[in-house]
């Protein structure tokens, strides 16, 4: 191969690898997680995802020990029972705990 034709393929492939990047970087927002979701094995597995914020009172997954608030949520609170009464635990939207520990909680 002549010089200028390796010029010419290292340029093709430096512009394929960019328009590729450039499309994954372009994904839908869609693709990015959101709303609150509950993980296991330190934010390792998803166990649940609510997209918006429950209005009542629900369960925790029990497994879960991990929790991020990606979008719509500015307060997680845990509660000890299954029905949110009792001690209230504020655990905001980025947390780590142990599993079981809780068994309910409310978002908002």
């Amino acid at each position: 191969m002549t010089r200028a034709s390796m010029r010419l393929g290292s340029a093709l492939i430096a512009s394929v690898v960019t328009v590729t990047g450039f499309g994954l970087a372009a994904s839908p927002a869609s693709a990015q997680p959101s709303g609150l979701s509950f993980y296991s094995g330190n934010f390792t597995t998803e166990v649940a995802n609510f997209p918006a914020p429950p209005i009542a009172c629900a369960a925790l997954p029990p497994t879960a020990d991990s929790h991020v608030g990606w979008s719509g949520f500015s307060t997680v609170t845990f509660y000890r029972t299954p029905d949110c009464t009792g001690q209230a635990t504020g655990v905001g939207t980025l947390r780590t705990y142990e599993a079981g520990r809780f068994l309910s909680f409310r978002a908002s």
